[in-house]
């Protein structure tokens, strides 16, 4: 459990907090300006996850997403992706709120996945 840093294509760098498995069970809801910034983030959303306010909405293909925000209305994270059913988002948020506490910061600043392909030189995308 580990939120992880990746600089985007435009340069700017997110969070993402990943479970036991691997699995992605957050983001940062914005792109932040550098990894000082994006670790600051994650630090936040640890610390008050526990009095954080979930809502859950359908998207605009009517997929469920969730979204946190603290109790002065920023917003602190985000679901990492679309769920068919109603009952996979809120289990899903419950995974995030129970792991995100106690995930570790990982200090290094990654380019995997999608954005290493978009960033590599002599990449298709």
């Amino acid at each position: 459990m580990r939120y992880q840093f990746h600089r985007t294509r435009a340069g700017l760098v997110i969070w993402r907090l990943v479970g036991r498995n691997n699995r992605i069970l957050g983001v940062s809801p914005q792109e932040l300006d550098d990894l000082a910034a994006a670790a600051a983030a994650a630090m936040v959303v640890r610390d008050r996850v526990g009095q954080a306010t979930v809502e859950v909405s359908p998207d605009p293909v009517l997929k469920w997403r969730w979204f946190m925000t603290d109790v002065d209305g920023h917003e602190l994270a985000k679901a990492a992706r679309s769920y068919e059913r109603r009952t996979e988002c809120d289990q899903a948020v419950e995974r995030f709120v129970e792991t995100a506490p106690h995930a570790d910061i990982d200090p290094v600043l990654g380019r995997r996945g999608r954005f290493w392909a978009r960033d590599s030189p002599g990449s298709r995308s």
